[in-house]
């Protein structure tokens, strides 16, 4: 009997040893898979949040586009100066014809994926004080510092025919703004840190519309509200109120009175 405990014991022996190594590597592999889920989900809130601020500059290049476009307006040359050259003759996609102003910085940028029949993305918007490329950092906009950057275009938009040839628009007065945002920015940087950034564009038409000095509707128009609504969401300060029966009052009274003045009691 003796023999046999002893002989049981022996095999036993090493046992605890094997268990405490199958536990440790258990936890060890327990606390990589957290670490690495920590990691995973650390680095997608970090794209989200340089994503959403990527999105953010952009929508400050089209503020300080609006901005720079109301404030170079010309009655005469309207948006001339800002725009670049047109491009004469018509063209197939993928055969548009080089920008004939010199490139300078960004100047008509565009990747291959950004084609689109030689638009490309136009020349960076400049007016006499700013260069409107990685704005943002080191230098403000309107007291305000960017976290990250942004680089406006200027283009003329595109006309395409029934035979598919494309050519510049040639309105001096309508223009195609876009505004790309990103983030972070730490200077140019190089290719690897580029492809490490955050990139949203935005892209919007501007149409300038010249109103003389005064008052904006005409002299001695009676204005009100637009459509049939009671509830006054619909005002115009440059809607006329006509009466009669098919004028703007038309709908807003009935009776012997309607489309006429006289049941409002003004008259």
């Amino acid at each position: 009997m003796n023999d046999r405990r002893q002989e049981r014991q022996t095999e036993e022996r090493g046992f605890a040893l094997i268990l405490a190594i199958l536990s440790l590597m258990l936890l060890t592999f327990l606390g990589l898979t957290l670490a690495t889920t920590t990691s995973t989900e650390l680095q997608i809130a970090t794209n989200y949040r340089w994503s959403q601020q990527a999105l953010y500059n952009a929508e400050a290049g089209l503020e300080a586009a609006r901005i720079v476009l109301s404030n170079e307006a010309d009655t005469a040359t309207q948006w001339t100066a800002l725009l670049p050259t047109e491009r004469p003759g018509t063209w197939l996609q993928g055969a548009a014809p080089l920008p004939l102003d010199a490139t300078v910085g960004r100047d008509f940028y565009k990747s291959a994926c950004d084609d689109r029949a030689g638009v490309g993305y136009g020349k960076v918007l400049a007016d006499a004080v700013t260069r409107y490329e990685n704005v943002g950092v080191f230098p403000t906009l309107l007291g305000e510092a960017l976290n990250g950057a942004f680089t406006i275009w200027v283009r003329r938009g595109v006309s395409v025919t029934n035979a598919g040839l494309y050519s510049d628009d040639t309105r001096e007065d309508t223009l195609v703004i876009v505004a790309e945002g990103i983030a972070p920015y730490m200077g140019p940087g190089d290719a690897f840190t580029r492809a490490r950034q955050a990139t949203r564009v935005l892209e919007t038409r501007f149409t300038l519309s010249l109103a003389g000095k005064g008052d904006p509707c005409g002299i001695g128009k009676q204005q009100g509200q637009e459509g049939g609504s009671p509830m006054g969401e619909n005002y115009n300060p440059c809607a006329d109120i006509n009466d009669g029966a098919t004028g703007s009052l038309s709908n807003q009274f009935s009776g012997p009175d309607s489309g006429g003045l006289k049941g409002t009691g003004v008259q």
